[in-house]
């Protein structure tokens, strides 16, 4: 039998804008995912693809130095886990969604290299200067208020320390049409996300952009002014 909401999510039909249950968090609840997204996102195809991406980005830096390090949206945990376990670094994964770190915890069990918490991207709990790298993988787009998100980034991190920002940004048209229907949710283009972290005291390192379907996938490297 075939899977509707698989062909669904493969070939909408609903407009964009109108995409809520599909496109963004519950309406609800803006940071919060849909059993969709969530099937998506866990998917082990998806996992492997995240942290091949990571381990190549990881690849232009010396890691050696890196001993703490954060990941937001961590979901199921397979990404600071690989962190943990490849680089000896001592990882906190957080998400904002408790179910998703109940299943990280249960994945890879904790210990203390690596430990999984409930975390707001844009009001985290963590001490000024706590980590030497943070890794946001297709975080960015889901924050209603990511400039606040990049302001705790930079807060977090050492002088020096790296920030992996691997997301999808949006052309000008979509953001002009689309913000105003979808007030709880952020759409932003990459021109604006590059001044904010400019502001914030960023060096960009490295850029690459792909096009994928309406939007554009960025892998970027910062680093915080010392």
């Amino acid at each position: 039998m075939k899977r509707p909401a698989v062909r669904l999510w493969r070939r909408p039909t609903i407009p964009l804008a109108s995409q809520g249950a599909f496109w963004h968090f519950s309406a609800n609840n803006p940071m919060e995912m849909t059993r969709l997204e969530k099937w998506l996102v866990n998917r082990p195809k998806k996992a492997r693809r995240n942290i091949a991406r990571v381990r190549q980005r990881l690849a232009a830096l010396s890691t050696e130095a890196m001993q703490d390090a954060l990941e937001l949206g961590c979901g199921i945990g397979d990404v600071a886990a690989f962190l943990s376990g490849t680089y000896n670094m001592r990882v906190r994964g957080t998400d904002y969604d408790q179910e998703q770190i109940q299943i990280a915890r249960k994945r890879h069990p904790e210990n203390e290299n690596l430990i999984y918490q409930v975390e707001d991207a844009a009001l985290l709990s963590f001490q000024d200067a706590s980590f030497d790298l943070v890794v946001s993988q297709n975080v960015f787009h889901h924050l209603p208020k990511w400039q606040t998100a990049i302001r705790e980034v930079a807060r977090v991190l050492k002088p020096a320390g790296f920030l992996l920002w691997l997301d999808i940004a949006f052309p000008k048209w979509a953001v002009q049409i689309i913000q105003p229907r979808v007030k709880k949710h952020s759409l932003y283009c990459i021109e604006d996300a590059k001044n904010e972290f400019e502001k914030q005291g960023f060096v960009q390192h490295f850029h690459e952009k792909r096009i994928h379907g309406p939007f554009s996938r960025h892998d970027m490297i910062w680093q915080k002014k010392s």
